[in-house]
Formats: structure tokens, C-alpha cells, sequence
């Protein structure tokens, strides 16, 4: 593709050509070639300013005018990870292209994030929670590979403490906490203590909709059973492993108060 917006670095010229792919310019006027860094990438100018147009665009609701600035920066920076989020929502949830949410999760998982990247992914996260709740443990797992250094722990931790909050008083059922989300959610809470997803555990305990306690069908022994030994308990494990501080036995004393109760009817 022509390099809009680029020149060559030996000769000045802006007669050059881009390969996206190889990240390579190639100039027309003296022959020269230059690899590029992703880094060299998502800072070019036009890059940003698409990124930025293709960010304020989403946020306000307005996909298609989005996705054509994120098609823009995809065609100088392909693997920009805002800008492909932003291509595989629309195309999944305006467009109907199945599985391009799926593709976009499996894809990025690979490509070593710029602080920037992240921190615009978990806006743009959380700026479409509504629709997300499917893809709970993709989001999980792409946000905690790239945010593992200790100064990293507090925005973590926020993050997480407001979208999975959110995603467990919309869930249907108790089906979503299965082994494998229990044992994220585990993890979380010995690295970085998740309070606000913990107590929204504990609570869900009385408020999700497969809950005997939520709509008093104590009476329907083998079901209620059923919620104690697969989540209730499950949502106990969590708690106990949530790293050591002064909020823990806090945590640990209202999570035994609705074991007690719950099974003070069972």
C-alpha cells in the first residue's frame, strides 16, 4: 500500500510503499528500506488520529463512522489491538459476522501490547460490557497477561472490580461459574484481593436466579442441592483465597453468615 502520511528516513522522500504485514517501507525515490516497530507504528500520526476518531466514535454508539478510522489504522499498524477490537465488535454484533469476537480474542492474545493498547482496550471494554458477558474469560485472560508487573496491580484490580461485578448481576443462570472461571476468579483474588467481585459473589448467593434463596424454592430439594455443591461452595473457595489484609476476614465472616443461613433451609 502507498505510505500515506510516511516518508523515507534516508532521503525525505514521501513517495514510498508500506507493507503492513512485514512492517517494512520501501522508498520509490532512492530505494531504501526501513523496518518498522510496532511501538514506531502506533505512534505515527495518522495512526493516532485515527485511533482517537475510531475511540470517540465507538464510545458514542456511531459503529460504522468507527470502524472506517479503525480500518484506517489497521492499514498501517495490523495487529493495532483497539482498532481490531473495535473492526470485530462491529463486525460481530452490527454487522452479524459470527465469530468474529471469537477470532479477535484468539488472535491478540499473541501480540505484545503497548501500555496505551491496553488501557484503550479495557475502556472500550467496558463502553460495550452490555454485550459481553459470553466472553467473560477471553477478557479476563487478555487483560492479567498484559498487565503482570506489581505497578500494574491497582488498575488490575479496578478493572476488574467493575466490569465482573457488572457481568455477575446480569448472568441468567449459575451456569457461568464454572471450574474454569472459579479458578480465575481464585487467582485474582490471591494476587490482587478483587473485593468488589467478591462481595458481588456473596451476594449473588441470594440474588442470582438459580438461587433457592431468590425465588424461595427451598422445597425443590435436589435443585437447591445442586446450587449449594456448585456454587455456593465454589463462591466460598474464592473468598479463601483472597490475598491476606484486613478486609479478608470481613470477607470470609458475611460469606459463612449466608453459607449458615443457606443452609439453615436446605
Amino acid at each position: 500500500m502507498d505510505g500515506v502520511g510516511m516518508q523515507c528516513h534516508g532521503c525525505g522522500s514521501t513517495n514510498v510503499v508500506f507493507d503492513a504485514k512485514r512492517r517494512i517501507l520501501k522508498c520509490n525515490q532512492c530505494g531504501k528500506e526501513e523496518y518498522y516497530s510496532r511501538a514506531t507504528l502506533n505512534a505515527n500520526g495518522k495512526v493516532v488520529f485515527g485511533k482517537q476518531n475510531a475511540i470517540s466514535f465507538f464510545t458514542d454508539g456511531k459503529y460504522d463512522e468507527s470502524r472506517h478510522y479503525a480500518m484506517e489504522v489497521l492499514d498501517i499498524s495490523m495487529d493495532n489491538a483497539p482498532s481490531l477490537y473495535i473492526l470485530s465488535y462491529v463486525d460481530e454484533f452490527v454487522s452479524g459476522k459470527a465469530g468474529a469476537m471469537h477470532d479477535f480474542f484468539k488472535q491478540i492474545k499473541s501480540v505484545p501490547l503497548e501500555y496505551d493498547e491496553v488501557k484503550e482496550l479495557r475502556e472500550l471494554i467496558w463502553a460495550s460490557a452490555y454485550r459481553l458477558m459470553d466472553y467473560e474469560k477471553d477478557i479476563i485472560e487478555l487483560i492479567t497477561l498484559n498487565m503482570q508487573a506489581a505497578e500494574d496491580r491497582n488498575d488490575l484490580t479496578d478493572f476488574i472490580d467493575k466490569i465482573c461485578p457488572y457481568f455477575i448481576s446480569k448472568r441468567a443462570s449459575a451456569d457461568y461459574l464454572d471450574k474454569e472461571l472459579s479458578e480465575m476468579y481464585g487467582e485474582l483474588a490471591q494476587h490482587c484481593g478483587i473485593p468488589k467481585t467478591c462481595f458481588a459473589l456473596i451476594k449473588s448467593i441470594g440474588e442470582n436466579p438459580d438461587s433457592p434463596v431468590a425465588n424461595n424454592s427451598f422445597f425443590l430439594k435436589a435443585k437447591a442441592q445442586y446450587f449449594y455443591d456448585n456454587y455456593v461452595l465454589a463462591v466460598g473457595k474464592i473468598i479463601e483465597s483472597m490475598k491476606e489484609n484486613e478486609f479478608k476476614q470481613k470477607f470470609i465472616g458475611a460469606y459463612s453468615q449466608k453459607q449458615k443461613q443457606f443452609l439453615e433451609q436446605l
